[in-house]
């Protein structure tokens, strides 16, 4: 949610996040990649203006990282 309410494609954030297309999909689907590889993402993110609650909700202040 948090990537499609960025603008950001696969493509651009996998770059950003130094992660393959492969990766982010298993993130937005199953989940079942590393802390490590997940934290980094998040941080693309929320560099962007993704906001990640306690609740386990995702809120979105748009910041452009492009």
């Amino acid at each position: 949610m948090a990537r499609a309410a960025l603008g950001l494609s696969l493509r651009e954030l996998a770059e950003a996040a130094g992660v393959s297309v492969n990766t982010l999909s298993r993130i937005e689907g199953d989940g079942n990649v590393t802390s490590r590889t997940l934290g980094r993402v998040q941080s693309v993110l929320a560099e962007g203006g993704a906001v990640f609650r306690r609740d386990g909700s995702v809120g979105v202040e748009p910041i452009s990282i492009r």
